[in-house]
């Protein structure tokens, strides 16, 4: 009995020591639960933390998104209207991340990566609707819904106050309006594998790649 004790409490022992947290593993996972979390709230500047810096070039920053749209700013269009098209557009790219759940996690050296399933509407959604010929698309119809208010506008002012009262109008509309089309699309799962890289004592994200649609 005592002999049967023994190995019993031995394979016990052994079993729990098997179970017990690989530290590297959780701390990417930690780093991959971060960075997901952030994605779902649309904060890019967040979730930069949690990557590399050639990552981050890829992906961009909510400071250098604004940036892009300084042209219209210099332009005359208002900020808030800048605003209100950026905050639209981080709304449509938040429905990717509507859900997730973290899988497999390996840990090979300074390298490792972790499967996430993702539930939302699909990256191809996204970059086969969210183009140029889309945007052109609300630009018109919106122009052709309100031809007698731009003609009115136009009449009494330059051609750089008529460009910039136009953007003022059409951006905050294509920005609804790319949210609702986004908002109306099929929910998919979509298998993501992200892959760390050790800096220092940190895990930082150096590619985020779809593995299925």
């Amino acid at each position: 009995m005592k002999k049967f004790l023994a190995a019993l409490l031995g394979v016990t022992l052994l079993f729990a020591a098997g179970c017990g947290a690989n530290p590297e593993a959780e701390a990417v996972k930690t780093t991959a639960d971060s960075f997901l979390k952030a994605q779902q709230e649309g904060n890019l500047d967040e979730a930069a933390k949690y990557m590399t810096e050639s990552a981050v070039q890829d992906m961009g920053t909510m400071s250098e998104l604004r940036d892009s749209l300084s042209m219209y700013e210099e332009a005359g269009v208002s900020g808030d209207t800048l605003d209100t098209f950026m905050d639209s557009m981080l709304k449509a790219y938040r429905l990717i991340w509507e859900k997730y759940e973290i899988g497999d996690v390996k840990v090979d050296g300074e390298t490792a990566t972790v499967m996430v399933k993702v539930t939302g509407v699909s990256m191809e959604v996204m970059e086969k609707e969210m183009t140029e010929e889309f945007g052109a698309n609300v630009a018109g119809q919106w122009a052709e819904d309100h031809m007698e208010e731009i003609q009115n506008y136009a009449t009494g002012h330059t051609e750089e106050e008529t460009f910039a009262w136009l953007m003022d109008q059409m951006l905050p509309a294509a920005g609804k309006e790319a949210e609702a089309k986004m908002d109306e699309s099929e929910r998919k799962a979509s298998d993501y594998r992200l892959t760390l890289n050790k800096e220092g004592d940190d895990w930082k994200i150096s590619n985020v790649e779809v593995k299925s649609e």
